[in-house]
């Protein structure tokens, strides 16, 4: 039980440090409880990622059962991104993530394996198209790796219906697109 809450406490101390840091562009808003923590994305104000106006609510919510496996969701609502042309896309969407490897040694993240368990997110364009991914099989990311090295993704929209394969658990940049009318595409992210 120590060790969860000590993360859980971890939790609470980085999200209401990014709530400080952050306090021109983002409200914030952090809850903490002893069995659970999270902290929601209530407003955004002029807030800007790689050129991408980021609005929306985000809920961090821990859902840790075995202390030894930190688990957690990650809920989009509402969620609206607009580039520098002035395109709109709406985004929303919500999975879960476990630390699979690395919890023993707390500050070394170099060891540290995550692993997507569940989730969906859809983004649409403004009067135009969407595009749903949900995990079909987990998607599994070593930190000390750049990309997502093992798992698949449905995908579902107008153009695209098939299946985004990362691979066996390599550290590369490839994956593949098996489409639904069976062509492949090999692809590098």
């Amino acid at each position: 039980m120590f060790f969860t809450n000590m993360i859980l406490y971890d939790l609470c101390v980085f999200a209401t440090l990014r709530a400080k840091f952050h306090a021109k562009a983002q409200r914030r808003k952090v809850y903490c409880h002893y069995l659970d923590c999270w902290y929601e994305l209530r407003t955004v104000i002029n807030y800007y990622v790689n050129g991408l106006k980021v609005e929306g609510t985000v809920v961090y919510v821990n859902e840790t059962v075995t202390p030894n496996i930190p688990q957690w969701s990650r809920t989009i609502t509402n969620g609206k991104l607009t580039n520098l042309e002035g395109m709109v896309f709406f985004n929303s969407g919500t999975h879960t993530i476990k630390q699979m490897e690395g919890v023993g040694t707390p500050l070394v993240l170099s060891d540290n394996t995550y692993e997507m368990t569940q989730g969906n997110h859809t983004v649409s364009k403004e009067n135009g198209p969407s595009l749903t991914l949900t995990v079909a099989e987990s998607l599994i990311k070593k930190y000390d790796c750049n990309y997502v090295s093992k798992g698949k993704l449905t995908v579902k929209g107008t153009l695209l219906n098939g299946t985004i394969d990362y691979g066996n658990g390599d550290c590369d940049n490839k994956f593949t697109y098996t489409h639904e009318n069976g062509l492949v595409f090999n692809l590098t992210m």
